[in-house]
């Protein structure tokens, strides 16, 4: 199913409302004119016409062209009235270029009235602006193909689960079969986000730009196994803070739904921070306290959201646990700075170090 207005993920997409066989992410817009008319009045004058004609001149709606018009009047009148006056006007550019052999199918009319002025009503000059319609001529962007086959990453089976493919300015979901195998068809070059979901799983995410040629991604899922632990993917903190990042902040609804789809888990949220070339700091130091202070972090979202407490603990370890203890570049410093989930089979720490801390809220 489709899910249009992404604004909290990642900006907003292009409304245009076009028939349901036609996917919203593969048109663009190219070019827009703007026609008006009389006061009252749904005829098209000898201009409106003229430019109508020059924008689909040499355009041939077979080979994937559309149509959007949108219809405005001014607030003269009730809004009723003035929403009947933008239907006929829209319909009268329709049938003009049903006389130019356009197909009434690649055409969409809008009707908005007086509600979307694009000047004030309170003069003549002004009204004469908002008696207008828009109409856009968009095409479709050429398709690709991503492929791919999810299996369990300790077994190798394949697995049957749902995928989210999220670009800047959409969202859509589909699923694997039995085979473990998914197929989607996207704009081609595209930068999207890949994320798998299942239960009895860890989430997985990945980015890509869908090309032409690109080989069928394996997407091996990591069991949900007592002792097994997963970095929260995407989650990135400002220097020195327990603050996360703008672009992060949608990383935590994820853990969230991850613990919904995963009713039983007990968790443990696991700390670390980035200090190479050094022992490992002392639990009174500033870092240690920081790599506690970015679990506790995530661990009160997820109280504050209703997750039991029963269900959660969270620890800091400092630098003892650094991917890459001698880290000679960004990627591997962020990598050092990562918060964990592990999961913990008995109640007790899978983890190293103790104490494990957990509610009540120890203060400080």
């Amino acid at each position: 199913m489709r899910l249009w207005g992404f604004g909290v993920m990642i900006g907003l997409f292009l409304a245009i409302q076009l028939p349901a066989q036609v996917p919203y992410d593969t048109l663009i817009a190219t070019r827009t004119i703007t026609v008006f008319f009389d006061f009252g009045k749904d005829l098209l004058s000898g201009t409106a016409k003229d430019s109508i004609q020059a924008l689909i001149q040499g355009e041939d709606p077979t080979s994937g062209r559309w149509i959007d018009i949108v219809a405005h009047t001014d607030s003269i009148g009730s809004d009723r009235a003035n929403h009947a006056l933008a239907q006929r006007r829209a319909r009268s550019i329709a049938a003009f270029l049903l006389q130019q052999d356009w197909p009434t199918d690649q055409i969409r009319k809008t009707a908005v009235g007086e509600r979307d002025p694009a000047s004030t009503n309170e003069t003549e000059e002004g009204r004469q602006a908002n008696r207008r319609a828009t109409v856009t001529l968009l095409k479709r962007r050429k398709l690709t193909r991503i492929q791919g086959q999810i299996l369990d990453d300790s077994t190798g089976v394949v697995l049957e689960a749902t995928v989210h493919i999220l670009a800047k300015d959409w969202r859509d979901s589909t699923f694997s079969d039995q085979e473990g195998k998914f197929s989607y068809e996207l704009p081609a070059g595209e930068v999207v986000r890949v994320d798998i979901r299942r239960p009895g799983h860890f989430f997985h995410s990945q980015m890509l730009r869908a090309m032409p040629g690109l080989a069928p991604l394996e997407i091996r899922i990591q069991p949900i196994v007592p002792g097994a632990r997963a970095d929260i993917q995407n989650l990135y903190f400002y220097g020195n803070q327990a603050v996360l990042l703008p672009r992060s902040e949608p990383e935590l609804p994820i853990l969230m739904q991850f613990m919904q789809v995963n009713p039983t888990i007990i968790v443990e949220i696991a700390g670390h921070v980035n200090v190479p070339f050094s022992p490992p700091v002392d639990s009174s130091s500033f870092s240690f306290g920081l790599s506690m202070a970015r679990a506790r972090m995530v661990y009160e979202y997820l109280i504050d959201q209703g997750v039991p407490p029963f269900r959660l603990a969270y620890n800091g370890y400092g630098n003892q646990e650094m991917r890459f203890p001698y880290a000679r570049n960004e990627k591997q410093q962020a990598l050092n700075r990562r918060v964990e989930i592990r999961i913990l089979g008995t109640g007790e720490t899978i983890s190293k170090k103790a104490p494990l801390y957990g509610p009540p809220l120890d203060g400080g």
